[in-house]
């Protein structure tokens, strides 16, 4: 089912839009100057939304004003109480992102009241980490409930992410959600996990779901820099697209019948680019012999 377009800030998420990247601060919320110094970096890298975890109260207040200096929307993540919700949304976010499975339904439902209010978006987010379910189906089944329950409010600007660290069941609950709501979704693979573990596992799951034509917004979720996530998520967007989001570099395996060191001019390659050529959108072949090259 195709999904139906959502607006968080200025930015249109779902229907025809393509897919948005999606970046967490990973820094310390007392650091304002370092939250500021990765947003920027992160903006940089090609992140179109921004998002930053709001633990409690009196926490959205500090920290609004210094990361709306970024060029992006910006998302408030909240638990288990609306609290820290209610405060994000007074303090200017763009989007906040709510759990079910942590949070009492009242807190939940008056959290949606007072984003429809504001003009604001919501995530509805839903794990495996929070809610007792055996099998995607039981998650998709979970989420499709909050979703009538929201749109009989007569409010439809919201999203909703089924994740987990299984692969297969995030992508077979996401599949399943899809059949019977045209409710935007934002992927990924949750606590994949570190370096390239956690790169092929987010990398399979995202790309599962964006070759299904399923996705309106993803995160790629890894434990370690949050740069390299964006760097990911937008090569993963250039693969279902089959456009390159930055620079790709392509490069055969190389075999006995490779005449040079593939490996070696490629590593050089790479080294003699700039940041500033890794934005080019282009795709560069390294090839050690006309099999997969020019013929």
């Amino acid at each position: 089912m195709i999904s139906r377009e959502i607006k968080i800030g200025e930015v249109g998420i779902g229907g025809s839009k393509p897919v948005r990247i999606q970046a967490m601060l990973k820094s310390g919320i007392s650091d304002s100057k370092a939250l500021l110094r990765e947003g920027r970096r992160l903006v940089e890298a090609g992140a179109e939304l921004i998002r930053c975890a709001v633990p409690g109260k009196g926490h959205a207040a500090e920290i609004y004003p210094i990361l709306k200096e970024l060029s992006v929307p910006l998302i408030a993540d909240c638990h288990f109480t609306k609290t820290a919700a209610l405060e994000a949304l007074k303090a200017g976010f763009d989007k906040i992102r709510v759990n079910p499975g942590n949070m009492p339904e009242g807190a939940v439902m008056d959290a949606v009241e007072k984003t429809a209010e504001k003009g604001a978006a919501l995530r509805l987010g839903f794990n495996t980490g929070s809610c007792s379910v055996s099998s995607p189906q039981e998650l998709a089944k979970i989420a499709l409930e909050w979703d009538e329950k929201i749109k009989k409010t007569g409010f439809e600007n919201f999203v909703v992410s089924m994740k987990s660290s299984s692969v297969k069941f995030t992508v077979e609950a996401n599949r399943f959600f899809s059949v019977y709501s045209d409710t935007p979704l934002h992927i990924g693979v949750t606590a994949s996990g570190s370096g390239i573990e956690g790169i092929i596992k987010s990398a399979a799951g995202i790309g599962c779901l964006l070759l299904d034509g399923l996705g309106d917004t993803l995160r790629v979720s890894v434990t370690g820099d949050s740069v390299q996530e964006v760097v990911a998520a937008r090569i993963l967007r250039g693969i279902a697209s089959e456009k390159p989001e930055r620079l790709e570099i392509i490069s055969c395996p190389a075999c006995s019948r490779s005449r040079m060191d593939v490996g070696r001019i490629s590593e050089k390659f790479r080294e003699a680019l700039s940041e500033e050529d890794f934005k080019k959108k282009l795709r560069v072949a390294i090839m050690g012999c006309e099999v997969n090259g020019p013929g």
